[in-house]
């Protein structure tokens, strides 16, 4: 019997398309304190194997930090590339305002929205963005990524996982379709970083899919997925 793994279903997060197997958290080693290095990647594996550039509407937003190298994978690949760095703009926004339920508050964050318009993209890569942000707001932008998404959309999200250390500004640069390089830089925090998996998962609630893993170098990888279009029986 052949085994079900090797089958290319439909484009649903729920088909097994692994280029490696899932490393489990306790797989982590010494080694990973060391963030400077490259890994595979089994979640931008499934990503990229998933999105075809010939299904509209073929365009990709980055919300950083990106790399030209980054940009460049996908144009290559056939998609249009929009690129908003969406911590470097709310950090602008906040300035140095404390972080407050008045600063938070639902009317606020309401107001908080990415310039682009519905359903416009494929796919939306959040490099070490979200975690870094406070979680309310993390949510009103995860929102927002899902209204920005196509149908059967694809978002893959990187999370640091290591509270205490400092180099939380992560570059996440794609090597290939199934590999990234990390590198960092010792920037000081002013938030906690390690969420436990249910708090992901409450802030893509409106994703109808979604997957974590544990990566090298305590890194966390998402991928979460809009629902797809369930054809009517006639």
């Amino acid at each position: 019997m052949s085994d079900p793994t090797d089958v290319k279903g439909p484009r649903d997060l729920r088909t097994r398309d692994f280029a490696t197997a899932t490393l489990d958290m306790a797989e982590r080693s010494e080694d990973d304190l060391v963030p400077n290095r490259s890994y595979p990647s089994n979640l931008l594996w499934r990503m990229t194997g998933a999105l075809d550039a010939a299904d509209a509407p073929a365009r990709v937003l980055d919300l950083g930090p990106t790399s030209n190298e980054n940009i460049q994978f996908w144009a290559r690949r056939g998609f249009d590339v929009s690129c908003y760095d969406l911590f470097a703009h709310e950090t602008r926004r906040l300035g140095s305002l404390e972080i407050t339920p008045l600063t938070l508050s639902n009317d606020t964050l309401r107001r908080q929205r990415l310039p682009f318009e519905d359903g416009s993209y494929s796919a939306i890569c959040s490099w070490n963005v979200l975690s870094r942000l406070p979680f309310v707001l993390a949510r009103q932008f995860a929102r927002e990524c899902h209204r920005l998404l196509c149908r059967s959309g694809l978002m893959h999200a990187v999370f640091l996982d290591a509270d205490g250390r400092l180099d939380t500004r992560r570059q996440y640069q794609i090597v290939d379709r199934q590999s990234l390089q990390v590198t960092s830089a010792a920037v000081p925090r002013r938030l906690p970083t390690n969420w436990v998996d249910a708090e992901i998962r409450l802030m893509l609630s409106r994703f109808a899919a979604c997957e974590i893993v544990a990566a090298p170098s305590y890194t966390r990888e998402v991928l979460a997925q809009r629902a797809p279009i369930i054809p009517t029986a006639r």
